[in-house]
């Protein structure tokens, strides 16, 4: 895969006007303006068609990350970022995402995490993020069908991070107790604060809540004078609740 910005020059400023991407270096890539040969894929750096100037830059993880096929609405990298960083995950972590969904989070933790093990009830979701797996070239993700709710489904234990991702996650937190490691997470990821509150009035000896949040995000346009903040603001995802098994 190569990744294709097309750029209009205005004053000093660059302006990016198009992102494409080549899925098949094997082949020319036809736009608007011509035909971006193969060989130009392959070799990178800027061509010219049809009067316009293409720039090729090859496409690493992030890039085919951006481009992968999804089912539900998937945890956004922000969100993610927080997680792996309040949690301490590092390379001897063994990760539980259940509600894998299209496998976004998973694929992310993965590159941080020793293994991560994907379960979802869905077996659309479950094919959809085995091909992503495939598609990332992610090696160290198990995709399996289990359910939260019922830890008899869930063979593995010893985890450092319970990622959970469904609609009433207080009922998982038997399997929480089951799976996890004394000190270890469970992170509970709730677009509504009223998940996040019966998750925590569930919570029992066994658990320390330390704290739910909400990341924002707000993306700036930068043009020359024109500074302000862009339309499409990341404000609300989901709340994010920290808890450590004790």
């Amino acid at each position: 895969m190569a990744r294709i910005i097309r750029r209009e020059k205005k004053g000093k400023h660059d302006k990016k006007q198009a992102e494409f991407y080549a899925p098949d270096e094997a082949h020319d890539f036809h736009t608007d303006f011509g035909a971006i040969p193969k060989a130009a894929l392959k070799k990178g750096g800027t061509v010219k068609v049809g009067g316009e100037t293409f720039t090729i830059l090859p496409a690493d993880f992030i890039d085919r990350y951006q481009r992968l096929q999804r089912g539900a609405q998937v945890i956004q990298p922000k969100d993610l970022g927080l997680i792996i960083a309040m949690t301490g995950l590092d390379k001897d972590s063994l990760v539980l995402d259940i509600g894998a969904g299209s496998g976004f989070a998973s694929a992310l933790l993965a590159r941080v995490a020793k293994n991560v093990y994907a379960y979802d009830i869905d077996d659309r979701s479950l094919l959809l993020t085995k091909e992503n797996m495939k598609e990332l070239g992610v090696k160290n993700v198990e995709v399996k069908r289990g359910d939260a709710n019922d830890p008899k489904t869930i063979k593995e234990k010893d985890f450092d991070l319970f990622l959970l991702d469904v609609p009433e996650p207080w009922k998982a937190l038997q399997t929480a107790a089951k799976v996890l490691k004394n000190g270890a997470w469970l992170v509970g990821y709730t677009p509504c604060i009223t998940q996040a509150m019966q998750l925590v009035e569930k919570l029992d000896s066994s658990f320390l809540h330390v704290s739910t949040v909400e990341l924002m995000e707000r993306e700036w346009r930068i043009a020359g004078q024109a500074v302000r903040p862009e339309s499409k603001d990341f404000q609300h995802t989901a709340f994010l609740s920290f808890i450590r098994k004790i």
